[in-house]
């Protein structure tokens, strides 16, 4: 049976492990990752500019709003790899189609509102805005 996700990036014993390596100047990000960002930085997707804040998390190894704390620059090649992949089910429109409705009928508890509540209640802890 084929897969219905596709899975990419660290696991979650590796990412204090990686942080610490960040933090210790250690990490050398893979070349498609700094090659993107200058992309991005270009002006491809907006004005020059407009994207540094963003661009500026990514980078350095500490500080505030720096060191890519979300490990971006960690799983990006693993992302790279992963989404050739999916390019390759993608061809099988068949199968693609198989999966998408299998995944979808399946995904029962799991989805995005459910999922937000819960990260709101049990990590944010912040209440609901009520939009009349």
């Amino acid at each position: 049976r084929r897969s219905l996700f596709f899975l990419f990036g660290i696991t979650e014993d590796e990412v204090e492990p990686a942080r610490e390596e960040r933090a210790a100047g250690k990490f050398v990000a893979p070349k498609t990752f700094l090659d993107t960002i200058e992309y991005v930085r270009s002006g491809a997707f907006g004005k020059k500019g407009e994207f540094e804040e963003l661009l500026g998390s990514l980078e350095g190894n500490s500080g505030f709003g720096q060191g890519d704390y979300f490990l971006v620059g960690k799983d990006f090649q693993s992302y790279i790899e992963c989404q050739d992949e999916v390019d390759e089910a993608y061809r099988n429109q068949e199968g693609w189609t198989e999966s998408s409705i299998l995944s979808t009928a399946t995904s029962g508890k799991f989805n995005s509102d459910r999922t937000i509540d819960q990260y709101a209640k049990e990590i944010w802890d912040i209440k609901p805005c009520v939009v009349p």
